[in-house]
């Protein structure tokens, strides 16, 4: 399973509280503004589109439950973390309906034992949940969404070359999409195995990349 995000676009590729009260974690524990792709303590990988703050009060709200339900489960799963997140997207959604211009979501990937298992992917929306083998979302995801049926939805690559497309995606993605860029953030997640370090990869250059399209359709540059 590969997991690849904009450092500040809301656009996600994917393959494949509390002390009384909710509040604002700007003035407290805001974590970074450019950072939308987490490993979270209990073992998951957490992405979302939408407001920063709003994202990073979800991070650690998912952590703070993941790790008081530890005491209260003989086994947690990758599904007891897609529950919890849930319940919190709702709260949020409550909190901050009218509050906040961007709407948000979040995917959960991870091993469904949490420390075994096959590698799986999670939609978490306002509406409910979803087990889904890919998953476009943010404002990148209309422009990211036809490259990503085109050279990753069968399958056909290997979790590695899959990977090594994600610059060139998200380079074309914002050309056309200006409120995304400063490279992409990548991880992955393998069967049995969990989530590896996440890795940053600088955007291409446009102009390598136009010669390389023309190229490949046997135009001369």
């Amino acid at each position: 399973m590969l997991i690849s995000y904009y450092t500040i676009t809301h656009g996600i590729q994917a393959r494949v509280e509390g002390d009384g009260g909710w509040r604002r974690l700007a003035k407290y524990e805001r974590g970074p503004e450019t950072n939308k792709l987490f490993r979270l303590a209990c073992g998951v990988v957490l992405a979302g589109t939408g407001d920063d703050a709003v994202l990073n009060e979800a991070r650690v709200f998912i952590e703070r439950r993941a790790e008081e339900s530890k005491s209260q489960l003989p086994i947690m799963k990758l599904f007891d973390i897609v529950e919890i997140t849930l319940n919190i997207v709702n709260e949020l959604v409550n909190c901050y309906r009218n509050k906040v211009e961007e709407s948000f979501g979040y995917i959960l990937a991870g091993l469904e034992n949490i420390d075994s298992g096959s590698a799986r992917l999670y939609t978490i929306l306002g509406a409910g949940f979803s087990d889904v083998p890919w998953v476009c979302l943010g404002s990148g995801s209309s422009y990211a969404r036809p490259l990503v049926e085109l050279l990753l939805a069968d399958g056909g690559l290997c979790t590695e070359e899959a990977a090594k497309t994600m610059a060139t995606l998200f380079t074309l993605v914002s050309n056309v999409q200006t409120t995304v860029g400063g490279g992409v953030d990548i991880c992955i997640v393998r069967d049995d195995q969990g989530a590896e370090n996440i890795m940053h990869e600088k955007e291409v250059s446009l102009e390598r990349l136009k010669v390389a399209i023309l190229n490949a359709m046997y135009i001369r540059p």
